[in-house]
């Protein structure tokens, strides 16, 4: 059974979007998503424990043939990069369940998605991932295009998504014809992509269809405006899910696929790229200043990390690296809890309040500004180590032009502490009493939050399994050995 372990990982949420259709009761279609989500964490959690750091290249791998005639392959597994993103998904998934209103379309379409997130992160076949991330992507569409209020909104993320997707498919066709015309036979397997011999120009254009398509997922400036609209629109559990199935899938394929696929052309453009990650990263960090609700600076907050994403990559760096990877999964443990929080405090009218929140809801308060603090960076948790390796790694590569992301650092940080104060202690007149923190809340943020905090005080853990995964990127980018021995 284990050498099909990671299907099973992969394909439990879809038997249980099966199971929930079957019945519209309130009550199985509950219990029924929360069993398989939780059977997902602990499956999760045992291939975490059975993971090697130590072995070289993925690991839980299959291989079957799925087309072919196209080359293409059901080639699945993990290394160290890609398995913290399946556990962190199926937590997002059950936490986001454990959110929901039970409905049976929107359980059924949660379910869908993470199973397209999961496969997208462990598929080690190009066609096999652009599968999986548009699977993701579908249910989440019609969640958020469901009410005639949002219907704009999934409008603008269906374009967004097309404007990506269409030249991803194209430079993945045109690498599996090139297979063909060096080796004789078409291929999407990854390490064949990686084997390719291109041109300089040939690798810049396409490294630049797979930039279009994962920046607006990503998302970076000039394609980031889904987010907010994103945010306000969608309920906290469709965020959730939303954050790991597009946001999170199109860092990934960032970080595995351009440095390792187009080796020559990222070295020559990356500085370009760090450019805009750096222009991001400040843009969100001003943005931030001005917004009055937790959900809307909370998408200001991700443009500024996903900025400081996109620059570790660009560093070609281990440090870099694995800070990335850290951060992308600070990301989605605080912005979780950050969505949850603002989704409390909508339900109870206080999302942007001046009346003083502090003084008659001290637990949801407590809650609130530690999940703001994290989310600013502040030591002890794990955005913090996440950006301080990726600010030793721009500060190697670029010298003192690299701590120029400090100033996002600075901004994101001052929109935080303002927005906290504002709803926190406030200044206008206090408003109703409005009820504090329910248990059952708090089950669901308090997670999010403590394993925000072990792994910040323990990064460790996670960069052990991480090293590894990361040298065989600069390896695949032709920089591996470099940087290895500067490390």
């Amino acid at each position: 059974m284990e050498d099909h372990l990671l299907s099973i990982c992969i394909l439990l949420p879809l038997m249980g979007a099966v199971l929930v259709a079957l019945r519209d009761q309130v009550t199985w279609v509950r219990n029924t998503a929360l069993g398989c989500a939780g059977i997902e964490v602990l499956l999760c959690l045992y291939l975490l424990w059975r993971f090697d750091p130590g072995a070289a290249g993925v690991q839980f791998s299959e291989r079957l043939a799925w087309i072919p005639e196209l080359g293409a392959s059901y080639h699945i597994g993990v290394d160290g990069i890609s398995l913290p993103m399946l556990a962190l998904t199926a937590l997002l998934l059950l936490l986001g369940i454990g959110a929901s209103r039970a409905e049976r379309g929107e359980t059924a379409a949660l379910l869908v998605a993470a199973t397209g997130a999961l496969g997208a992160f462990a598929s080690r076949d190009l066609l096999l991932f652009y599968f999986f991330a548009e699977m993701a992507l579908l249910p989440i569409f019609l969640l958020v295009g469901r009410n005639k209020a949002s219907s704009r909104v999934a409008l603008r993320m269906v374009l967004h998504g097309a404007a990506g997707s269409a030249p991803l498919l194209v430079a993945m066709g045109y690498l599996a014809i090139s297979h063909q015309n060096q080796v004789g036979h078409l291929s999407f397997d990854l390490l064949d992509g990686q084997a390719l011999d291109l041109s300089l120009g040939i690798q810049s254009w396409l490294l630049l269809a797979f930039l279009v398509g994962f920046a607006v997922r990503v998302p970076l400036v000039p394609f980031h405006t889904w987010l907010p609209a994103l945010l306000r629109a969608a309920s906290p559990a469709v965020s959730l899910l939303a954050i790991s199935a597009w946001l999170h899938v199109g860092a990934y394929g960032l970080l595995r696929f351009c440095p390792t696929l187009f080796p020559d052309a990222f070295a020559s453009w990356r500085d370009y790229l760090a450019i805009l990650a750096v222009a991001t990263a400040v843009y969100g960090g001003v943005l931030g200043l001005v917004q009055v609700e937790v959900r809307h600076w909370l998408a200001c907050a991700t443009l500024s990390q996903m900025g400081w994403f996109v620059l570790g990559v660009c560093s070609l760096r281990a440090a870099g690296l694995q800070g990335s990877v850290v951060l992308l999964v600070g990301h989605g443990l605080i912005t979780g809890a950050l969505l949850l929080l603002g989704g409390m405090l909508a339900e109870r009218g206080e999302e942007s309040p001046d009346g003083g929140l502090g003084h008659r809801n001290p637990r949801l308060t407590g809650l609130l500004l530690l999940a703001t603090l994290a989310a600013i960076g502040v030591p002890g948790m794990v955005l913090f180590a996440g950006e301080f390796l990726i600010l030793i790694a721009a500060f190697e590569t670029w010298g003192k032009s690299g701590l120029l992301i400090l100033l996002a650092a600075g901004l994101q940080g001052g929109g935080g502490l303002r927005l906290v104060q504002r709803v926190v202690w406030g200044g206008g007149e206090r408003r109703r009493e409005t009820e504090d923190l329910r248990w059952r809340e708090a089950l669901l943020v308090v997670p999010l939050l403590l394993c925000a905090l072990a792994l910040g005080l323990r990064p460790v853990s996670l960069l052990d399994r991480v090293a590894g995964a990361v040298d065989g990127v600069l390896v695949a980018a032709g920089v591996g050995g470099e940087q290895q021995g500067e490390e």
